[in-house]
C-alpha cells in the first residue's frame, strides 16, 4: 500500500508523500477526544481504522477503505509507466473521483482483493453469522498473494492469472518450501507472511478463496468467465480423504474412569468427554446453558440453536442426553466453558498422553519431519463431534442424527466420519432372515 489513513485534528485523512504532503479528506470523521497518551479514543491505531465500538463504524471503515483503494490504484498505474505521482496531481484525481469528474476501474489484482476481503470480512466477522476463525482463511490468502508477488517482483493484474498456465505456476508455487525471507531488488529485506510446501487440502483451501473472487470479478463485470478456475480445481488438485481419529464407545468409558489427580486435566477430560456424548462444536460449549435442558418422552434433551447455524439456516438442534452425560454436566456442575480453545487442547493432548489407552500409531505424518503421528496428536476438542457422529452413524436413522447435529446437507454431515474404523461384517445377516 503506497497511502494510509491518519487521522488529522478529527477528521479521518488519506496520507501520501512524494515532493509534498497529501491530507484528502475521507468525509469521515471522529471524535477529537484524546486518551492520556494524547491519542484519539476513537481511532484504533493498531488497525489503522475507526474503532469498532463507534457507531457505524462498519460503514467509515468501508468509506475509508474505498478511498485507500482508489488512490493506491491511482498510484499503481502511474508506477506501471514508471512515473511516481506527486502529492498534489494524486490529490486533484482523488478530488475529481469524489466530484464524480473521474471515473478509474483498477486492474491490479491486489486492489480487487482488497475490496472482496473487506466484503467478506463485513460478511463473516460483522453480521456474525460465523466467528472470526471462517474469516482466517481470507487473510492467509491475502498475505500467500503479497509473498507471491514479492518473491516473483510482480505485481500482478487481473488478466495475468484467468488462465491455467499462471494456475500452474501458483501451484506450483504453494507447494515449494518458502524462505524465511528474500532481499527484494531495491535492497530491502521481505519476510515471508505465509508458509511454503503445503500439502493438497491446504492448497484446496487457497483455490477456494481464489474461485470465491474470480465469482467476485464475474460478478462486477471484470472477468468474463471463471469456469476455467473450477475445471483446473477438479482436475489438478486431489485431496485425499484426511486421516482422523476418533474415540470407539468403550474407549470414552475407559476415559471416564481414568481420574486424574490435577484437576485442570480432570475438568478438560469431562468437557471433551461430553463433546464426544453430545456432539458439541466448541461455540456450543462455550454458549452452554442449563435451562436449555427439558424433559422429552421420559429423556432429558438440549435444545439449541447453534451460533454456526443461527443466521444462515435457524435450525434447532434437539440432542438427547445419555444418563453419561448427565452425569458429566453434574462434575462440572453445569459449567463447560473453563479455558480457552487453545488452552483447553493443550491440556487434552497432554491428559491423553498420560493415559496411555491413545499411543498406537497411525498414518498421518508430520509435515516437517515425516514422523507418524500417534492418536493422542491427532485429537483435539472438535474430534469429539466426530467420535459423537461416527458412533451413532450406524445405529441412528440419518434424518434422527442430523437433527441432533442441526446438519442440513447429508454431505456435510459425512465430513465427521471416521472411516479408518473397521466395518461390520454382521449387518449383511439381514438378508439370512426368513420369516
Amino acid at each position: 500500500m503506497y497511502c494510509k489513513a491518519k487521522v488529522n485534528n478529527g477528521s479521518v485523512v488519506i496520507y501520501y508523500s512524494v515532493n509534498g504532503i497529501m491530507r484528502f479528506p475521507t468525509g469521515v470523521t471522529i471524535s477529537k477526544d484524546k486518551n492520556n497518551q494524547n491519542k484519539f479514543k476513537e481511532w484504533d491505531y493498531k488497525k489503522n481504522r475507526v474503532a469498532q465500538d463507534v457507531r457505524n463504524a462498519t460503514k467509515m471503515n468501508k468509506t475509508i477503505a474505498d478511498w485507500i483503494t482508489k488512490a493506491d490504484d491511482v498510484v499503481s498505474q502511474y508506477l506501471i509507466d514508471g512515473i511516481k505521482i506527486e502529492s498534489n496531481e494524486l490529490s486533484k484525481i482523488l478530488t475529481g473521483l469524489k466530484d464524480g469528474n473521474i471515473k478509474v476501474k483498477t486492474s491490479l489484482f491486489m486492489s480487487n482483493f482488497l475490496d472482496f476481503y473487506e466484503r467478506k470480512r463485513v460478511q463473516l466477522v460483522e453480521r456474525g453469522g460465523k466467528s472470526a476463525e471462517s474469516f482466517k482463511t481470507y487473510g492467509t490468502f491475502k498475505n500467500t498473494m503479497e509473498d507471491f508477488q514479492a518473491e516473483n517482483n510482480v505485481e500482478l493484474k487481473i488478466k495475468d492469472v484467468i488462465n491455467n498456465d499462471w494456475l500452474d505456476v501458483f501451484h506450483s508455487w504453494l507447494a515449494k518450501p518458502r524462505p524465511k525471507e528474500i532481499n527484494l531488488p531495491n535492497g530491502d529485506v521481505y519476510k515471508f507472511k505465509s508458509l511454503g510446501k503445503l500439502k493438497p487440502a491446504s492448497i484446496d483451501k487457497r483455490f477456494e478463496v481464489l474461485t470465491g473472487f474470480l465469482s467476485y470479478l464475474k460478478e462486477k463485470k471484470l472477468i468474463d468467465d471463471d469456469a476455467f478456475l473450477r475445471n483446473y480445481k477438479r482436475t489438478e488438485i486431489v485431496v485425499t480423504s484426511k486421516i482422523k481419529t476418533t474415540l470407539s464407545i468403550d474407549e470414552v468409558h475407559k476415559l471416564y474412569k481414568h481420574k486424574f489427580e490435577d484437576e485442570t486435566k480432570e475438568k478438560v477430560k469431562l468437557v471433551f468427554l461430553f463433546s464426544c456424548l453430545t456432539g458439541f462444536r466448541w461455540k456450543d460449549i462455550e454458549e452452554f446453558k442449563k435451562e436449555f435442558i427439558s424433559d422429552f418422552k421420559g429423556r432429558k434433551v438440549y435444545k439449541h440453536i447453534a451460533s454456526k447455524t443461527r443466521s444462515r439456516t435457524g435450525k434447532i438442534a434437539t440432542i438427547p442426553l445419555s444418563d453419561l452425560a448427565l452425569e458429566v454436566l453434574e462434575k462440572l456442575n453445569y459449567e463447560l466453558k473453563l479455558f480457552s480453545n487453545a488452552y483447553t487442547n493443550l491440556i487434552l493432548h497432554d491428559l491423553l498422553k498420560e493415559t496411555e489407552l491413545f499411543n498406537d500409531v497411525t498414518l498421518s505424518e508430520d509435515s516437517e519431519t515425516g514422523k507418524l503421528h500417534k492418536r493422542y496428536e491427532l485429537l483435539s476438542m472438535h474430534r469429539g463431534r466426530d467420535s459423537f457422529i461416527t458412533n451413532l452413524i450406524n445405529i441412528v436413522p440419518l434424518h434422527e442424527l442430523m437433527s441432533y447435529t442441526s446438519h442440513e446437507k447429508l454431505s456435510t454431515l459425512q465430513k465427521y466420519i471416521d472411516y479408518s474404523r473397521d466395518i461390520n461384517p454382521e449387518y449383511v445377516t439381514i438378508f439370512d432372515k426368513n420369516e
